[in-house]
């Protein structure tokens, strides 16, 4: 039976978050490094997702999954002997919570990396820039806090929250260093202690 396909590069933090959640729960999977903003590749990224998003975890019998907390609930139904996310009650709930305020923050770092990084210089607007920074500051703030002082969100292994936590900070590390440099101690822990797990490691976009 052919392997599933995960469509999207590292570095984008959803993408890595669906590789590193098959590769916790042991699921081989093809990656197919197609970049959503390429134009290059639009007519390709149109055989997957019609709106040009990434990722799209294409299943063995062909079928094509899209949005990331979807794809990782699925993958959790279908293994529900190694589910990253708890099934029901209040460690459902927090979990969830975690994921959310993950979520949430990379969605702003991402904002940002449109904004400020990819943006021509001169068309740069300021005050944007610093209502998302604010933002970032904010989200990842609040993950320091709740970032366990050793181990994991999920104990001995990463749960969901662990997987979407160590994506956002990498993303925010890789593409604008200086939102986390010298910032955010546990955090920064917690991400070099999931690192040492090749499951995470090998998704690290660089």
């Amino acid at each position: 039976m052919a392997e599933m396909k995960l469509v999207g590069r590292m570095l984008s933090p959803y993408v890595r978050r669906v590789a590193i959640w098959c590769n916790l729960q042991g699921r081989p999977f093809e990656s197919v490094a197609v970049a959503a903003t390429d134009p290059d590749q639009v007519d390709l990224m149109k055989t997957f997702h019609p709106g040009l998003r990434v990722p799209v975890l294409v299943l063995e019998d062909g079928t094509k999954l899209i949005e990331t907390m979807a794809i990782c609930d699925w993958l959790d139904d279908s293994m529900p002997d190694k589910r990253l996310v708890p099934a029901t009650g209040l460690s459902r709930r927090d979990c969830l919570q975690r994921i959310g305020l993950a979520h949430s923050t990379v969605e702003k770092v991402v904002s940002l990396v449109y904004e400020k990084n990819r943006r021509p210089e001169d068309l740069h607007w300021k005050d944007w820039q610093a209502r998302v920074i604010t933002q970032i500051g904010g989200g990842l703030a609040a993950m320091d806090e709740a970032a366990p002082a050793d181990g994991f969100f999920g104990g001995a292994a990463p749960d969901g929250s662990d997987v979407a936590t160590v994506c956002a900070y990498h993303m925010a590390k890789v593409t604008n260093p200086f939102l986390v440099e010298g910032k955010y101690p546990k955090l920064a822990a917690l991400a070099e202690r999931a690192m040492t797990l090749p499951a995470v490691a090998e998704t690290f976009p660089g």
